[in-house]
């Protein structure tokens, strides 16, 4: 490291003078014999609201219009306000200089000729409610976190900065002529961090994200604390502050709304707000972080005294060489397997600006973080029904072909290849009028078997198959008993297909597309009807209108039944065949997204949990994004997770 560090005291005469002639005081008036007091502060540069560097690295601040001072005031010893709100009107000659008018008409101090005044102030105005306001213990806070809104610019100084006024004492018997002058001073010392890299630095420019101050001696931050307005700051006694429950900070970190360039050419410099304080040599630690979380860390030798109302400038010159690397983020899947309904957990440790996590399940892949997915759509299926009638309990089931030529006969049916998938669908359900009272009728609510993903069924050409429901009737028996009910005989069951519909949907997209839906009218063709083929066996004389009837029930226009003679003499068989349905084409989804542990802006979790709601074997990646001086790097774990029932 190229040390060259300047450690420079600036008394920076913040105390302020009288109030030039050239600007007119505002006068407030009352009813009556009383007469307002009056407020002014001026004089050269100070540490309040608009801050600017003077070529000798000092401060330069003036008023700002609606910036607001708190008065506390006493007569003869009481309270004779508190805690009272004043607005600063800075003069257009010079901004360093203002006068004070009460911002609350009712809470106005007034000059009392025959008491002993006091007066305290401080800035910047805070109302107090939850406690009674006391000028021995006002309330402050001097954060441990600081942000600084630009590079090189103390504007946010006054945010953190605490300004109390030299007590005004005023003997009993003083005639109110002219205003009361305070004299401010800044109760914290103001720090000025100067930096600039080595001339060999590889980076035309670093970007710092935080620049922090640790101590093993003193408070550098009092995030809760009370001082005491009565009392004059005494640059070279202890302050008159009491720290809160929570006790000081012994770090002061600083960070930036835009990250800090630091280049080879010139100091950029960074200002905290510290609390005053002694530390011995070899207590006061720097700690500089760059964009990607390595550190540049530098314990100073001397001893550091930071007095009230002082700006102390430290330059350095740092070397690319001492960042050293900290906080690598690092993620871990300690079990690589789990049941579905069950968490997957995710250990990290270290820092990532960002960190996702990809399932492996369609939509989630890391495989396609950088490239598009053609995506197939999901097909579903769904049917209600109800029986009616008999005892053969199982009268249809539901088959797919994909070889099936669409000839509408017995024989071109069955010289297909069907494949039967009722065992997806719940089909078990009672008869009305064996196991019920009542028969099916226009109010009947029907059963639902079930919503069913067919998408393997669509392997015909052109991804397309055909579905049906066969029906089977056995001859009738009267030797046959239904061991449900002891019921005598195995008559005829009616199946009744109330709805039916399949459904193409892209996982990537919220709505479907129904590509078959119930509907049948009697007497007319239509190719998106289905079509009923009844079996050879089936004759006029004994099966009449039974085979095959459409109803309108309520909320269902179009009920379909398939039936026989009740006490059939032979095996009766019938169809109803779908239409040729065709699966629509993959689409170009684009590319998978992960899900998000953490954004920019979130705090970094030590664990994320996963449900996965499918078994399957599945490959998980968990990606951390960090910035580094190159640019950003991506860590990833990739690891195969096995997920069962």
């Amino acid at each position: 490291m190229t040390n060259r560090i300047t450690f420079t005291i600036i008394a920076a005469s913040l105390f302020l003078a009288a109030c030039s002639q050239d600007d007119t005081m505002p006068r407030e008036t009352l009813p009556g014999e009383k007469q307002a007091v009056l407020f002014s502060a001026g004089g050269t540069a100070t540490t309040r609201t608009e801050v600017g560097t003077n070529d000798d690295r000092t401060l330069s601040i003036a008023w700002a219009e609606a910036d607001e001072v708190g008065i506390y005031g006493r007569n003869d010893g009481r309270s004779s306000g508190d805690n009272y709100a004043y607005t600063a009107t800075p003069y257009k000659s010079d901004a360093t200089r203002c006068s004070f008018s009460a911002s609350d008409s009712y809470e106005l101090f007034t000059w009392t000729k025959t008491a002993a005044q006091s007066y305290y102030a401080y800035y910047p105005y805070a109302k107090i409610t939850d406690r009674t306001p006391n000028p021995e213990a006002h309330p402050f806070s001097l954060p441990a976190l600081q942000t600084q809104s630009e590079g090189n610019s103390p504007a946010h100084i006054a945010r953190y900065g605490l300004m109390t006024a030299a007590p005004v004492d005023i003997p009993a018997g003083t005639v109110g002529e002219g205003a009361i002058l305070f004299n401010f001073a800044n109760v914290f010392s103001i720090v000025e961090l100067r930096f600039k890299m080595t001339a060999d630095c590889a980076l035309a420019s670093v970007p710092v994200k935080q620049v922090r101050l640790l101590s093993d001696a003193a408070a550098l931050a009092i995030p809760a604390g009370t001082i005491d307005l009565t009392r004059a700051i005494d640059p070279e006694a202890e302050l008159p502050v009491v720290i809160g429950e929570g006790g000081g900070s012994q770090s002061l970190a600083l960070t930036f709304d835009t990250n800090l360039a630091v280049t080879k050419t010139d100091y950029a410099s960074a200002y905290l707000v510290a609390a005053p304080g002694t530390h011995p040599a070899g207590t006061l630690r720097l700690e500089v972080t760059a964009i990607d979380n390595s550190i540049y860390g530098y314990t100073i030798p001397e001893q550091v005294v930071l007095r009230p109302n002082r700006h102390y400038t430290k330059s350095y010159e740092l070397s690319l060489d001492e960042f050293v690397l900290s906080d690598e983020f690092e993620a871990e899947i300690p079990v690589l397997s789990c049941k579905v309904g069950e968490p997957l957990t995710v250990s990290m440790t270290g820092i990532a600006d960002r960190v996702d996590f990809w399932s492996g399940e369609e939509g989630h892949d890391y495989a396609y973080a950088e490239k598009d997915r053609m995506q197939e759509p999901d097909m579903t299926m769904n049917f209600m029904m109800l029986l009616n009638s008999g005892t053969q309990r199982r009268p249809a089931k539901v088959m797919y072909s994909t070889d099936f030529d669409g000839t509408m006969t017995q024989e071109g049916i069955l010289a297909a290849t069907w494949t039967d998938v009722s065992d997806r669908f719940d089909m078990t359900t009672y008869i009305y009028g064996t196991d019920t009272k009542t028969t099916v009728g226009a109010s009947t609510p029907p059963h639902n078997a079930g919503i069913v993903d067919c998408s393997e069924w669509f392997t015909g050409q052109g991804n397309s198959c055909y579905i049906a429901f066969f029906y089977h009737i056995d001859k009738f028996d009267a030797n046959y008993t239904d061991p449900e009910t002891g019921t005598a005989g195995n008559g005829r069951t009616y199946f009744y297909s109330y709805d039916m519909w399949v459904r193409a949907q892209y996982k990537s997209e919220s709505s479907y597309t129904e590509i078959y839906r119930q509907k049948y009218v009697d007497g007319v063709s239509d190719p998106s009807y289905p079509t009923f083929v009844q079996g050879s066996t089936f004759s006029s004389s004994e099966d009449e209108k039974n085979p095959f009837r459409l109803f309108a029930y309520t909320g269902y226009p179009y009920v379909l039944r398939l039936g026989a003679a009740f006490r059939p003499t032979v095996d009766k068989d019938s169809y109803l065949v779908m239409p040729k349905l065709t699966r629509p084409e993959a689409k170009n989804v684009g590319k998978d997204s992960p899900f998000v542990i953490k954004g920019s802006d979130d705090e970094q979790p030590a664990s994320y949990q996963y449900t996965f709601t499918a078994p399957g074997t599945y490959q998980v990646a968990v990606v951390g994004t960090v910035t580094t001086l190159a640019g950003e790097k991506q860590i990833l774990l990739r690891k195969s997770v096995t997920v069962t029932e």
